[in-house]
């Protein structure tokens, strides 16, 4: 059973050993949708409904609106059932946090631009913190899966998960293991950043991809 899997651009999380500009580009603008901290003098220009844009680091946050930008057509293009925006939760994210976490916000933003009825639902937790993929937190969704929990009900739809980057789909695939326990597989996940350790041509062009989420 797949679950399509769309990116918005490449990210380096390393750098390989002749990264070009556009590597930079890419990577710079997915860092700043995860709200990381950028290089006070770098800067990246993307293009956002056809017009160019510069990502700093002073106007960082304006890349989730962006990034809303992008997917919200996306997802309206998968036709006029409601969709229910599902974030997939941070490593701190447990039963009692607060919804204020990037990825909530990144549905909130996608929601917002978006024609056709959505809604946002971030009742996805860990039931204890994680530690980050980035620090050798596990990405085998075996051992993801036991840790997460829902929260509350889905509203009806068609459910879209949403994170800020994939690397080996764990992630993606722990969520929809979850949702499925309620008879709710999820018809797509949109992520900023794919994490590919190889260069692409264009790393604003990746290609989609199919994660295997059977049992």
């Amino acid at each position: 059973m797949p679950l399509r899997v769309v990116a918005r651009a490449q990210y380096l999380s390393e750098g390989v050993e002749q990264m070009r500009r556009v590597d930079y580009h890419a990577t710079h603008m997915v860092k700043a949708v995860k709200g990381l901290e950028l290089h006070p003098n770098a800067w990246t220009q993307v293009t956002i409904n056809g017009a160019g844009v510069k990502i700093r680091e002073r106007n960082k946050d304006e890349a989730i609106k962006w990034f809303g930008e992008w997917a919200a057509p996306l997802i309206d293009g998968l036709g006029p059932r409601r969709k229910v925006l599902i974030p997939i939760p941070s490593s701190s994210t447990v039963r009692n946090s607060e919804p204020n976490y990037r990825t909530k916000i990144l549905c909130d933003a996608i929601g917002a631009r978006m024609q056709r009825p959505a809604s946002v639902a971030p009742i996805l937790r860990w039931r204890r913190p994680m530690i980050p993929s980035r620090q050798g937190g596990p990405r085998d969704p075996h051992a993801l899966y036991p840790e997460l929990i829902l929260i509350g009900p889905i509203t009806a739809g068609d459910c879209i998960l949403v994170d800020d980057v994939e690397t080996t789909g764990g992630h993606f695939i722990a969520a929809a293991w979850a949702l499925m326990d309620l008879e709710r597989t999820p018809s797509l996940a949109v992520t900023c950043g794919r994490t590919l350790h190889r260069q692409l041509d264009d790393p604003f062009i990746v290609a989609d991809e199919e994660l295997d989420i059977s049992r």
